[in-house]
């Protein structure tokens, strides 16, 4: 595993956890970001630890779909909230 690697795995294990601790006060949107990043924390992990490439062929093309599952949530969940408060 290279620094690059541990960076990242950090990263995303510091977004998930910031974003899951912070749902309750700030948004419940964040639990969504929260457990996209826990994805992405587990993904790259699978990739350092394992020998199977998880950007690669089919694995990609599945990391792609979960992110854009994610993403659409996230951006409906965020209007539901915004129109449920009356902004």
């Amino acid at each position: 595993m290279e620094i690059k690697d541990i960076m990242y795995l950090v990263l995303w294990a510091g977004l998930g956890a910031y974003c899951i601790i912070s749902a309750r006060k700030l948004s419940p949107i964040l639990y969504i970001l929260g457990g996209f990043f826990v994805f992405m924390f587990t993904w790259y992990l699978i990739n350092d630890l394992t020998a199977v490439n998880m950007f690669d062929g089919v694995y990609n093309i599945v990391f792609r779909g979960v992110c854009a599952v994610f993403l659409i949530v996230a951006v409906a969940g965020y209007f539901v909230i915004k129109r449920k408060n009356g902004d």
